[in-house]
């Protein structure tokens, strides 16, 4: 099921959601604004205000301001993305040319930083200490992980632990404040609230590794960027790391060569792929994600059956099942 049939229960709120970020993306200076929209017109599953929104009304919230700490979320993961494609040289970003691509590095800083000054609009006008509290920790966290992947770069001393610790900080941290912060609107339970925060964290762990997956195994049309792009930047993946630990010296040689080399070669990518595919990298990352998954699913065990605890649950299996 697609993510759009899945969120059908919420369209109201999420059309709401989407209102707000036209609202609130606004600039005096002609140029900004051309780029803003252009950012915000890429797309994006928006599953980040998806979750604050169902998590809002999961724990009985009846009011409009989730769609707008969505809104605020939502900008805060766009300019983490445009800092990203900065730091990778990314070129592509949901099947289009990259911000950093079309108009340069300091522009791309630049919006990346209005988008975040946007974000705290709407938190500072909202007015909750705890909710401000949770998601400047979040973007705090995210940042480190950033740092942490670009000391690891290129390291084939990378462990899973090493692993799992960059993307529950660059990409689940902020999917879990998404989830808690929906939780706090209602006022409910420290239980209920964290149950919501471990829900988010276990999927957005899942999410994550589900995108190492397609790294490899999907196309660019479906994925919306080239295929191998984290070997090309350097970046050791749960694929690779699992297989490191298993394949031979000669073939962790070839993987190392390919990690360090300036361009790939279709050749070398395919070399790689294969001794992955060997020693199972993509299968057993897939069964990590699940895993995660169904984690997730028992966080939700506290809640009694409601048409929001299906969805989050269906969204969840989404999260395992999608090609991009």
């Amino acid at each position: 099921m697609e993510l759009r049939e899945i969120c059908i229960p919420i369209k109201d709120e999420v059309s709401t959601m989407e209102s707000v970020l036209s609202e609130h993306l606004q600039s005096r200076i002609p140029f900004v604004q051309g780029v803003v929209d252009y950012v915000i017109q890429n797309g994006g599953k928006r599953l980040r205000p998806i979750l604050t929104i169902l998590c809002a009304k999961l724990t009985g919230y009846q009011g409009q301001a989730s769609q707008g700490l969505g809104a605020a979320i939502e900008f805060m993961h766009t300019a983490t993305l445009l800092h990203d494609d900065v730091i990778d040289n990314a070129g592509l970003r949901r099947g289009r040319t990259t911000t950093n691509s079309k108009w340069g590095n300091h522009v791309s800083v630049l919006v990346g930083d209005f988008f975040y000054c946007k974000a705290m609009d709407i938190l500072v006008a909202q007015g909750d200490l705890k909710i401000l509290k949770v998601i400047t920790d979040a973007i705090t966290t995210t940042t480190e992980g950033e740092i942490l992947e670009i000391t690891k770069s290129n390291d084939p001393g990378t462990t899973e632990n090493d692993y799992l610790q960059i993307i529950t900080s660059k990409t689940a941290v902020l999917i879990s404040a998404a989830c808690q912060t929906g939780a706090i609107l209602s006022r409910v339970s420290e239980e209920y609230e964290h149950s919501l925060r471990r829900f988010g964290l276990n999927l957005g762990i899942a999410f994550q590794l589900m995108d190492d997956v397609l790294d490899y195994t999907s196309t660019e049309e479906e994925f919306g960027k080239i295929n191998g792009t984290d070997l090309k930047e350097g970046k050791l993946t749960l694929p690779l790391i699992l297989t490191l630990k298993k394949c031979s010296e000669s073939e962790a040689q070839i993987i190392k060569n390919t990690l360090l080399a300036d361009e790939i070669a279709a050749e070398s990518f395919r070399q790689v792929l294969e001794i992955i595919n060997q020693y199972e990298g993509i299968r057993d990352t897939l069964l990590l994600a699940k895993s995660y998954i169904q984690r997730a699913k028992d966080n939700l065990s506290l809640f009694k059956p409601s048409l929001e605890k299906e969805t989050l649950c269906a969204l969840a299996d989404y999260v395992v099942c999608r090609k991009n």
